[in-house]
């Protein structure tokens, strides 16, 4: 053979075993020959086994037992790994604000029933992330130990440089990416409550050894969660949530395009609209989309709940191209919406932002809003002169005034004496009527003074204090307040900026127009008057009405306060109480 004839020289070189060898035929030779082969293969077996670290057998006990070693270090590791992206990224008061919601808030089942597992999962995860730092160098100290042991049980059984190799792909790849990618998935909350058992033992066990090094990080560092938000904060969160709500008009609204004719209320839109299962929406119209339909209102509030458009066949059109309508937020059965054929033709569904959100953010603007950026100025606003004639015109135009309460001026508006309420009026006698009466001549209420850089919500609070509802906005409150006690003209030098209701703070409060009965007289007013002018300027010879139309005001002049208290008696010989109640 080719090995024996390559050995034949060594096996010659070899000194013989006793003084004299000889050999006296092949068959012996032969013999040697193999026996100094197998001193070598077992001495280079040898070496190669001292260069390999003594690697055990296939098959072996030991060998098994270095690979279910190996793979619980690359199980541990991703353990590891895994939790901590998965527990130490979860904020605290984040599972505070889901253990502490109330399904009463939510509309859908699916949700309802998510809510609760997460729920479930918060309350397993609280206790353990309030330690943050214990929590940290727990995870880390596991992965640590899972890492650094891996390489010892592959020099076993692999080659020192396979087992460098397989140490850094195997916990690469199995070890941080994946079960990174996992543990912070959208199962990140239902993962890492599963595995709170675990982390509760090696927090116990580790405790020794982590204990101290978190504190020495909270003494360093600091705590890293304070667990609430400043108002600053929670500010800018309702400014986010309002902002999502509501986009700009083309992103908020739906055009019509179809509805169903089998009375499942489904209406399908003619691109994706922006509404989900707690939307509210408004119908309404535009210049291309007139409103047509004689089962909804324009104006009207209605509730969305998408769908799938099964009316429509061989259509992919999903959940964002229909939707059904309600009259109600509750979504029943019974207040289901459907069309019969020519109910519904033309419109566009607005979106409309929630009455909670919208007030939350009210009242988060008014923290930093001020009375002269909410109040109308004194030139707009409706007074009268404390000279002018008591009488049936001048009773009229209070009337179209539509206020309950109206400041009074001496001379000139300027000079602001107070104010009296419309209602009071009321008891005059028709021979009162006839000249004799000025305003002046009735008690005049004193308004809250207040200067222009007063916030919304201490005027509120001043509101409430003095029981007066109406305001006006000076740059002297204290020069004003003098001259009503003295009798005596305010001072020119005292800007009389203008006037504040009770009404306008809830308004920036709420965040819409609150308008009474006499805002809506108004409006059908006003809206006649532009009819009766449009036809007039059709025909062939002008119409003249026989009575004068309502003056046209600005929106802010059109508001209707609240009632208040009376604190004075009137000057006129009227049945008032102690109270100035009539």
């Amino acid at each position: 053979m080719l090995w024996q004839l390559l050995l034949l020289p060594a096996a010659l070189a070899v000194p013989p075993t006793g003084p004299h060898v000889s050999f006296s035929s092949l068959e012996e030779c032969t013999a040697e020959y193999e026996r100094v082969a197998a001193q070598f293969h077992h001495a280079e077996h040898r070496a190669q086994s001292a260069s390999e670290g003594d690697l055990l057998p296939v098959g072996s006990d030991g060998f098994y037992k270095a690979c279910l070693l190996a793979l619980t270090c690359v199980v541990g590791a991703a353990l590891a790994a895994g939790l901590t992206m998965g527990l130490v990224s979860i904020d605290p008061m984040e599972m505070e604000i889901i253990v502490k919601t109330e399904d009463k808030d939510i509309m859908e089942a699916s949700a309802k029933a998510k809510l609760k597992k997460d729920q479930a999962a918060a309350e397993k995860i609280l206790p353990l992330i309030h330690d943050h730092h214990l929590l940290l160098v727990t995870l880390l100290l596991m992965n640590s130990i899972a890492n650094e042991a891996l390489p010892l049980f592959l020099d076993q059984i692999v080659p020192s440089w396979l087992a460098v190799v397989l140490s850094v792909s195997l916990v690469l790849m199995f070890g941080e990416i994946i079960p990174s990618a996992v543990f912070t998935g959208s199962e990140q909350l239902s993962m890492a409550a599963r595995f709170s058992g675990l982390v509760s033992a090696f927090m116990f066990l580790l405790t020794p050894v982590a204990w101290p090094i978190a504190k020495l990080l909270d003494h360093v560092l600091g705590a890293d969660h304070k667990g609430r938000y400043n108002f600053a904060e929670l500010r800018a969160i309702v400014s986010m949530h309002a902002g999502l709500r509501v986009g700009t008009e083309e992103e908020d609204q739906a055009v019509f395009m179809s509805h169903d004719e089998k009375g499942l209320g489904i209406v399908c839109t003619a691109q994706p609209h922006p509404f989900n299962s707690e939307s509210a929406v408004i119908f309404t119209e535009t210049s291309e989309f007139p409103a047509k339909s004689t089962k909804l209102q324009v104006g009207q509030v209605y509730y969305t709940l998408p769908c799938s458009p099964t009316h429509l066949e061989g259509s992919d059109a999903g959940h964002d191209m229909a939707f059904q309508l309600y009259k109600t937020r509750d979504r029943s059965r019974e207040d289901l919406i459907t069309f019969l054929p020519g109910e519904l033709t033309s419109g566009v569904f607005r979106l409309q932002e929630r009455d909670e959100i919208k007030i939350m953010h009210g009242v988060m603007n008014m923290t930093h809003m001020t009375a002269e950026e909410a109040m109308t100025p004194l030139s707009q606003a409706h007074m009268l002169d404390a000279d002018s004639l008591i009488t049936h015109d001048s009773l009229r135009e209070m009337d179209n005034f539509g206020h309950s309460r109206v400041p009074v001026y001496a001379r000139s508006p300027h000079d602001v004496r107070g104010f009296i309420l419309v209602k009071r009026l009321i008891v005059l006698l028709p021979d009162q009527l006839n000249g004799s009466l000025k305003f002046g001549d009735l008690h005049l209420l004193k308004m809250t003074v207040v200067p222009g850089n007063m916030l919304m919500l201490d005027l509120l609070n001043k509101f409430q204090e003095e029981k007066c509802h109406l305001g006006l906005v000076t740059s002297n409150p204290e020069a004003v307040q003098e001259a009503w006690q003295t009798g005596t003209p305010i001072p020119p030098d005292v800007h009389m900026k203008g006037i504040i209701t009770l009404e306008d703070v809830i308004e920036k409060l709420i965040q819409e127009n609150i308008e009474d009965e006499s805002d809506r007289v108004e409006r059908t007013a006003t809206m006649r008057s532009l009819r009766s002018a449009m036809n007039s300027s059709v025909g062939s010879s002008p119409r003249i009405p026989s009575q004068p139309a309502p003056a046209v005001s600005s929106p802010n002049s059109l508001r209707a306060p609240l009632l208040a208290k009376k604190t004075a008696k009137d000057k006129l010989e009227v049945p008032f109480d102690a109270t100035g109640q009539v």
